[in-house]
This record gives structure tokens, C-alpha cells and sequence, in this order.
């Protein structure tokens, strides 16, 4: 199947990517985009995408960027984002807090406390201002989670990635 739009694209990402809806299209909106979006900002979605699949997120999006961005898209998707998580953790085998605490923003640094991510996590009634780089980094889990599932469609379709990327 060719996907042509942004239409099409989240369509494929809610079938695909183990988000819902709502998050997906915040996703695509944060980025800057309209999911109704022409065919020129779905090949410059696609590529961004693509780009965030293999560099990841902290090389910089727009709309994930700023702590004041990435605090907000966490928070108002933290439901889903958390159960991706729970349920990625499960396929590998691992508890969420020894797979937060692998993300490689954390190699060259502190990882976070266990009390910490769990706090983050499954502490909904507000925000932390000690934890705020664990948002973060979960609004970029999110992007990064997005951009894979986009990514795995281009590797199935080689031939059709070769176009988009001309």
C-alpha cells in the first residue's frame, strides 16, 4: 500500500505505532503539522520522521524542543505514553524503570532513581520541577516511538522510500 498523505500516514501510525489517536495527532501537530496536511508537508513529515527515527529526538523538533512543550505533550498524553511503555517493557522482558533508566539520553550521565521514574510515571496529580528532564524524555519516547513505526513502513517499502527521499 502507498501512503501519499498525512491522511493516510496517520491512519497507518494508529494501526501500527501502539498509540492512540489523540496522541498521534498531537504528535503530527506538535511537529507543525495538520493531519489534513497537503502532500508537500506529508513528504516534509515523512522525512522529519525519518530523521527522528535515526538520530532520536533530542537532536531537536520543533515542538519538542522546549521543557515548556515537552512537559505539556507529556501530561496531557501521559495515559497512553505510560501504557506504550508499561507494554514495551513487558516485550522486552524488563521492569519500566531498568528500560527508562537504559534510554540512551542517560549513558553519559546520572540515571534517574527508580523512585524517581516511578514518580514520573504513575504520579498524575501534578508535575515535579526535579523531575522535568523524565518528561521530557518521555514527550521524546513518544516522537521517537512514532517515528520508528513510520520507519519500519519506508523499510518495507524501499522503492517508495527511494521517491520520497528525492
Amino acid at each position: 500500500m502507498k501512503i501519499s498523505s498525512i491522511k493516510e500516514m496517520r491512519k497507518f501510525l494508529i494501526h501500527n505505532s501502539g498509540f492512540s489517536e489523540l496522541t498521534i495527532d498531537a504528535v503530527i501537530e506538535a511537529l507543525g503539522y495538520s493531519p489534513q496536511g497537503s502532500s508537500a508537508e506529508f513528504r516534509e513529515l515523512s522525512a522529519l520522521l525519518e530523521q527522528c527515527a535515526e538520530h532520536g529526538a533530542d537532536v531537536g523538533f520543533s515542538g519538542f524542543t522546549y521543557y515548556s512543550e515537552t512537559i505539556e505533550f507529556f501530561t496531557s498524553h501521559r495515559r497512553d505514553i505510560v501504557s506504550h511503555m508499561e507494554q514495551a517493557s513487558r516485550e522486552m522482558g524488563i521492569d519500566i524503570i531498568s528500560m527508562v533508566q537504559g534510554f540512551g539520553v542517560f549513558q553519559h550521565g546520572s540515571k534517574p532513581t527508580a523512585e524517581e521514574v516511578g514518580k514520573a510515571l504513575w504520579d498524575s496529580g501534578e508535575t515535579w520541577d526535579e523531575l522535568t528532564s523524565l518528561y521530557n524524555v518521555f514527550a521524546w519516547y513518544a516522537l521517537e516511538e512514532v517515528s520508528r513505526a513510520w520507519y519500519m513502513y519506508l523499510e518495507e517499502n524501499p522503492a517508495y522510500h527511494a521517491e520520497l527521499s528525492a
